[in-house]
């Protein structure tokens, strides 16, 4: 065969094997960035060469969603392909939280490595930090990062290397004792540092991806990269700190676009760019957080700072637009054209349906998936049409074409995408037809919902109080005092009874620690209850919580009384009457509150981050007629 012939056979060849190989996957998920904060989505202050570049040899997609405005939900919804409430319908979970991603829940990292692709979870989680909980049991072979929101501490039951790093002068003995100064850094299971240096966590991340793209170079991989950045509080390395100009929220993002174009050389050195497709996009949109005048200047060490989603309305927590969509750019040399751009509906529950078909697998079969497959979008054909006739804004408004139906108002996102128009008196038939489909989604969530994942505490019981069930932290009676052990979040629940109307009265206080303490009325069991809470939140006395499934379903407007006095004794009694329940601190009515899902069940006593301390527990009838009674005054 002549030459010149040859090398086109050889050529000709490597294309085919490329196209044939099983393709990589790589999805960065930054943190609450804003709309217009990358240069390819206008931001004319804030350099991003790199992302620009990936831009320009790809697609950008402008109307592209988040599923949810808040962290946990919108990692759950991009990781399962579901809108979040089908799939536990998880709060932004804390460090004190028991309940995660459940790990019957099918991930992409669960798809793919059914199909032989080494999988990485790189940066930050946020959907269980307990071992049940974390990547390495939801499909990941491999998990660094921090295992929540960068503005939380560690949670002092975590497990340990035992050569651990303690920075910023925490020691073991500081961690024993619940206190910390910061999140820490993880590998697999287990804390490797704390606090976790976040100066630096943008750039270890990508050493880490880097370093997982050139072990696997030689079979498929799938890598996803939570980034940190640019949650509040604020980090960039000393390279980039001041670089920006507009103060540290600038240098987070120029750092991570410094680190996404390392990225991208590391796949061109390895030769797998051509077979590696590339999403960049965000959980949600900035924080409404302004600074002063000068905290968007050059050099300006501000670290609560929010980002701008212009021309977008809103922030991250709502369904405005600024909220939910965000900055996306997808990348694939010889299969996304290059220099394109998709302004067709998608969102990040499509990208489990689009890797299965990439990867020539199916999406899971026996349970209902919200997402679909955007392959002719990313191929850029000419008639390629958004596959959802409605995309959902959590259960609060939904979106088809043009058309965005939030509350009572109605916008045309074509004619007015900073939603400042309410349409809905001129157009009564889209309303219409907009709000059957949210009834309708909201009929479907209810009727297939699947329940998040909750840990599995085994039956303790107190011998100094018989019948009394521990379900959190340790307790202990001294001198006829009920006491928690350790500042760490505790409960403790009487035996169960059918108690519906009672009057629920006990004595308690907070000696040391953060918060304080809270009484729980109508438990069904450990996850289910209705609560008053002294001392929670920034350590202001205020009221009722409702909790289903271990999260707040809702919460009573607070009734501030001040901090709490620790050492000061406190009487605290719920009177239960139907579905009224009245809320009373030292005899002063605290709160009242109606609830329509009427509940019977027991109670309970916890602590909250505080040693508390609890006596003189009694329980009730409207006649006077003593229900229970323990550890008397």
């Amino acid at each position: 065969m002549p030459r010149p012939l040859l090398l086109i056979a050889i050529l000709v060849a490597a294309f085919a094997t490329t196209l044939s190989a099983a393709p990589n996957f790589i999805v960065i998920f930054t943190d609450d960035q804003g709309y217009n904060d990358l240069g390819c989505f206008g931001s004319e202050n804030i350099k991003t060469p790199h992302i620009d570049r990936m831009a320009k040899e790809g697609m950008r997609f402008t109307d592209f969603y988040s599923a949810a405005s808040v962290c946990t939900p919108s990692r759950a919804a991009l990781l399962t392909g579901c809108y979040p409430e089908r799939v536990g319908n998880l709060p932004v979970l804390f460090p004190r939280s028991n309940i995660g991603l459940n790990p019957d829940e099918i991930t992409i990292a669960d798809m793919l490595k059914e199909k032989g692709y080494a999988t990485a979870c790189i940066g930050k989680w946020h959907l269980g930090h307990h071992k049940e909980f974390l990547p390495t049991s939801q499909g990941f072979d491999y998990y660094y990062g921090i295992p929540y929101s960068n503005d939380m501490r560690i949670d002092r039951t975590m497990s340990l290397v035992q050569n651990v790093v303690w920075r910023e002068g925490m020691t073991k003995a500081d961690f024993k004792n619940g206190k910390s100064r910061g999140p820490p850094l993880m590998r697999g299971t287990e804390v490797i540092e704390c606090p976790a240096d976040q100066n630096t966590l943008s750039r270890r991340y990508t050493e880490e991806a880097i370093r997982f793209v050139q072990q696997n170079k030689d079979k498929p991989f799938f890598i996803y990269l939570p980034h940190t950045m640019p949650h509040i509080p604020l980090y960039a390395t000393p390279q980039f700190e001041g670089k920006s100009e507009v103060g540290l929220y600038g240098d987070t993002i120029e750092e991570i676009d410094w680190c996404v174009g390392q990225l991208l050389n590391a796949l061109r050195d390895a030769g797998v760019d051509r077979n590696t497709m590339v999403v960049y996009t965000s959980d949600n949109g900035p924080w409404k957080l302004a600074g002063n005048k000068t905290s968007k200047v050059k050099g300006n060490k501000n670290r609560r700072v929010g980002g701008s989603a212009f021309p977008l309305r809103g922030y991250k927590f709502q369904k405005f637009e600024g909220g939910m969509r965000e900055p996306t750019v997808m990348w694939w040399p010889g299969r996304i054209p290059a220099g394109s751009t998709c302004s067709e509906i998608a969102g990040t529950i499509d990208l489990l349906p689009t890797f299965a078909e990439l990867a020539e697998t199916s999406p899971p079969q026996d349970r209902i998936i919200d997402g679909k497959s955007i392959v002719p979008l990313i191929e850029g054909k000419a008639d390629a049409k958004t596959p959802h006739d409605a995309y959902f804004y959590r259960t609060l408004g939904v979106r088809s074409g043009k058309w965005k139906l939030l509350g009572r108002e109605l916008f045309n996102l074509e004619e007015d995408i900073g939603e400042s128009k309410n349409v809905a008196a001129d157009n009564p038939e889209v309303v219409a037809r907009l709000a059957r489909m949210l009834t309708n989604h909201k009929a479907d969530l209810a009727a297939n919902r699947r329940p998040p994942g909750r840990r599995k505490y085994p039956t303790r019981k107190l011998e100094s109080l018989p019948g009394w069930r521990i379900g959190q932290g340790n307790f202990k009676v001294e001198a006829g005092i009920l006491k928690t052990t350790s500042t760490d979040e505790a409960a403790i629940f009487a035996p169960p009874q059918d108690l519906k109307d009672y009057t629920f009265e006990v004595t308690a206080r907070a000696t040391a620690g953060k918060e304080g303490f809270r009484i729980m009325a109508r438990v069904s069991n450990v996850r289910n209850y209705y609560r008053l809470s002294v001392g929670a939140f920034a350590n202001t006395q205020h009221t009722l919580l409702v909790v289903r499934e271990g999260g707040v379903h809702k919460r009573v407007s607070p009734a501030a009384k001040g901090s709490v006095d620790f050492g000061k004794w406190y009487r605290m009694k719920l009177v239960v009457r139907g579905k009224q329940i009245q809320c009373f601190i030292d005899d002063e009515l605290i709160q009242k509150a109606q609830f329509s899902n009427y509940r019977s069940g027991s109670i309970g006593l916890g602590g909250l981050q505080a040693l508390a301390e609890f006596k003189g527990i009694n329980v009730t009838a409207p006649d006077g007629k003593v229900l229970l009674k323990a550890l008397p005054e």
